[in-house]
């Protein structure tokens, strides 16, 4: 009996631990604003053993207050190459409320980023729920675009933009959706009820119950609530350079001793590099132009190319590794005689890695 009394009292303080430790406005009430709520005591006597009539008392009336609860999470965060557009990030809004609200809406840089959408930020109803933007989402306008929210309802909305041109891997910018409670049917932003509930047992007033959020000066209890999300540049870091060999020459042909003289064929190596860490390069184009050297009567273009690595027929004036230089084959160039121009396309270089070309040249 002893060990059970000690076990009930443990317990019902463990209990009263746990309802302490729970923050008082992190429940939603499930009770709706308006609601009229009436009780009436009664009582009941006797005189001696007799019972007697009972007496009523008075009718106690009131209304159950609206407290507005709302909250913003981040759902999806983006990763998008420089000057690609239409780019977002999904975040859920609930309203947790004990009435329909509404929400006005805004999209906050921080005032960390180094760079932002700019204009392009603009907010859209996430239609079909995918965290992408599509033709048919629903641009929002004011606290009215989306209507009144059903009390323990959610939306999601998209913050979307354009990534600018130019940005290196890796740099990103963070935006707040900020989140504002509305009244129903309106778009003025709720205000609470000054006052107590003594004297105006019967009017619905309202209180704030919401958290604090991430966007500066959103704190606990304003009719706010936000949350971050972050836009990440994945760009490839493209470099080339161009190196040139003397591969042949009339007097020593083939030879490492072969010099740059009339009629000696030099190899041009060029090479792009991406970058570890960041994108693939895909479609990637290059063009040599050899106009001045061979306006000046310097050099002529081989249309047909031949080294220890490799030999292709004409018309196929360049090769290509793809691994580094360890294999190398005959690649279609184009060769435009009009520009003296050097076009080789389709290429793809992953990030860590790079893609060689080689071509060759005759001294006039």
């Amino acid at each position: 009996m002893k060990m059970q009394r000690m076990f009930g009292i443990a317990a019902s303080l463990l209990f009263a631990v746990i309802v302490m430790a729970v923050p008082q406005f992190a429940q939603a009430a499930n009770t709706a604003a308006g609601v009229s709520i009436s009780n009436q005591a009664t009582v009941n006597y006797t005189v001696g053993t007799v019972p007697q009539t009972a007496v009523p008392g008075n009718t106690v009336t009131f209304v159950v207050d609206r407290v507005i609860y709302l909250t913003v999470t981040k759902q999806s965060d983006v990763s998008s190459a420089p000057s690609s557009t239409f780019q977002a990030i999904q975040f859920l809004v609930s309203n947790t409320s004990n009435t329909a609200m509404r929400f006005a809406l805004s999209p906050v840089s921080k005032g960390t980023n180094t760079w932002d959408l700019g204009a392009s930020a603009k907010i859209y109803l996430d239609n079909n729920s995918n965290a992408l933007y599509d033709a048919g989402d629903t641009l929002y306008v004011d606290a009215s675009t989306f209507g009144n929210i059903a009390s323990g309802a959610t939306f999601t909305v998209l913050i979307v933009g354009d990534i600018p041109v130019g940005l290196t891997n890796g740099v990103a910018a963070g935006y707040d959706l900020l989140a504002t409670a509305v009244d129903a049917g309106t778009t003025n932003p709720s205000t609470e009820t000054a006052g107590t509930k003594a004297a105006n047992l019967n009017v619905v007033m309202t209180i704030f119950g919401d958290a604090a959020g991430s966007a500066v000066g959103d704190g606990a209890r304003d009719g706010k609530h936000s949350a971050s999300g972050t836009f990440t540049v994945t760009a490839a870091g493209l470099t080339v350079t161009k190196t040139a060999t003397v591969y042949s020459d009339p007097i020593n042909s083939v030879s490492v001793n072969a010099k740059a003289i009339p009629g000696a064929v030099i190899t041009y190596t060029v090479t792009v590099t991406n970058a570890a860490g960041g994108a693939n390069a895909t479609n990637v184009a290059i063009a040599d132009n050899l106009n001045a050297m061979i306006t000046a009567g310097n050099v002529a273009f081989n249309t047909a190319f031949s080294d220890a690595t490799k030999t292709c027929a004409a018309n196929q004036g360049s090769v290509v590794s793809t691994d580094g230089g360890g294999t190398w084959n005959c690649q279609n160039g184009t060769w435009n005689s009009g520009t003296n121009t050097l076009n080789v396309s389709g290429l793809n270089v992953n990030a860590g890695s790079d893609v060689r070309i080689k071509y060759q040249v005759t001294i006039q």
